[in-house]
């Protein structure tokens, strides 16, 4: 999550501006008087007054991003570690293009996908060579946009937000586990509050966006397993028996995840970015075979514990600050803490704080407006994000 996170805080960055931008655009005349006569048939076609550098691209919000998190207690900073949490530092790559097959004025369309790299530069416990780089899950994307309420400033904006995705297998551990696809669902709305208005150098304008995303696990079995393993184990009946599981416990089989996003400038390019989200988790609830045990020859059915624990929540926030530079590459620095709400020993955990908080740097490279930027170097200046959540980009 922390990865959409970022995307959405570079495209709200300067998202203020947008309005004025839609109210005129740049080096268009203005219009007559009196409605002009009607061309003669073989009148040369009038220019079109709007450089196509200017123009919308079908591929915006492609972006190539560089990110580097680093936990806490790798820095010195907050309590001992709980349970299986570890000092981590980590770089991850992506390459994440867009295209717009659909670009109407109050609908659109979308595809999207996402590609990266991961290596971890502290020792880890997933692979099997130092700092050994690992693909990524590969994510494809559709997205629907739909605007429901604009003000004539274009100051205030509602929008509604469709998005569906599904995320395959690529990365080693993912393979690893025996698991196929993971689908994925959300609907979210964008409201736009707003402030001292787009005129003014900060403070412009408030950006909320809540939603909720339900995803769910398409796996060889519920828990994780490699047939390449076959582990010696011994059977509750007392039988040596080779085994394909990696542990005994469940994988989230469905996830339901409320969550809102906001978003407030600064100064100029700098935007002020929190993300709070309550991860639902819901995982298999095994049935007995009716022979969990043998006793003295007899097959016995175990009793089940009237406490099992099915459905888990995780709570996730995040803090950042995004600074946009000649409106091409966006810097976003941040701390991001995702933990089981309760903890090991049974109590509530600080939603701000756990030993699997992190510490980020992102850069991100908008690579249409890099291409736009050849074409037209000297002209206005502009916001590659002008509609970024008006036309959507990321998967909340």
């Amino acid at each position: 999550m922390k990865k959409s996170s970022v995307l959405l805080s570079a495209a709200l960055t300067l998202v203020a501006s947008a309005a004025q931008a839609q109210q005129a655009q740049p080096g268009q005349p203005p219009p007559p008087a009196t409605a002009p006569a009607a061309p003669q048939a073989d009148a040369p076609k009038e220019e079109d007054p709007i450089p196509a550098a200017l123009k919308p691209s079908r591929f915006r919000f492609s972006t190539f991003s560089w990110s580097q998190s680093a936990s806490t207690t790798m820095l010195g900073l907050g309590r001992d570690q709980i349970g299986n949490e570890e000092d981590v530092y980590v770089w991850d790559l992506s390459f994440s293009p867009q295209y717009w097959f659909y670009d109407e004025k109050d609908d659109k369309l979308f595809v999207n996908a996402s590609i990266g790299m991961s290596v971890e530069w502290t020792d880890s416990a997933t692979t099997t060579t130092k700092h050994e780089p690992q693909l990524t899950d590969f994510q494809l994307g559709l997205g629907y946009n739909r605007s429901i309420f604009t003000s004539e400033d274009s100051e205030w904006l509602t929008r509604l937000f469709v998005r569906a995705r599904g995320i395959f297998p690529t990365s080693p551990i993912s393979q690893a586990q025996g698991r196929f696809m993971t689908t994925s669902l959300g609907v979210s709305f964008l409201q736009v509050i707003k402030l001292l208005g787009n005129d003014a150098d900060g403070l412009n304008n408030l950006t909320l966006l809540p939603g909720v995303t339900w995803s769910h696990l398409f796996a060889r079995s519920y828990t994780p397993t490699n047939p390449d393993l076959e582990r010696v184990r011994q059977s509750a009946g007392g039988q040596t028996i080779l085994s394909d599981q990696l542990t005994f416990s469940s994988m989230d089989q469905d996830r339901i995840i409320p969550g809102i996003f906001t978003s407030l400038p600064l100064y100029k390019d700098l935007t002020l970015n929190t993300t709070w989200r309550l991860i639902g988790r819901f995982r298999h609830d095994f049935e007995g075979t009716g022979c969990d045990a043998t006793v003295m020859g007899e097959c016995v059915q175990a009793d089940r514990d009237p406490n099992r624990v099915t459905y888990l929540t995780n709570s996730s926030v995040d803090f950042s600050l995004t600074q946009g530079i000649y409106n091409i590459v966006f810097l976003t620095a941040g701390y991001n803490n995702e933990t089981l709400t309760l903890g090991e020993d049974g109590k509530s955990r600080n939603i701000f704080y756990s030993p699997s908080a992190l510490f980020y740097l992102d850069v991100s490279v908008q690579l249409d407006q890099i291409y736009a930027k050849t074409l037209d170097t000297g002209g206005p200046k502009r916001n590659p994000f002008v509609q970024a959540m008006r036309q959507g980009i990321g998967n909340y």
